[in-house]
């Protein structure tokens, strides 16, 4: 009984450790934001990997892309 209720809680804690190593770091979401930039990008149309990001780096970003366009990066 001992050896059952061990395998299913170390199941249990190898689901939750796999399920949390899937969600995305807040850098690798920003980095994903920035990638997905382009023209048709502005403030109410976010591409949706960019819902996650804040409000001010989200514009912080799109004003970077906009410049970079410009040529003045």
């Amino acid at each position: 009984m001992r050896i059952r209720i061990g395998v299913v809680v170390l199941a249990v804690v190898l689901l939750i450790a796999a399920f949390i190593s899937n969600i995305p770091s807040r850098t690798e979401t920003e980095a994903a934001c920035r990638r997905a930039l382009d023209n048709l990008s502005t403030w109410t149309n976010r591409p949706d990997v960019c819902l996650d990001v804040s409000s001010e780096t989200y514009r912080t970003f799109l004003l970077m892309y906009q410049l970079r366009e410009e040529g003045l990066d």
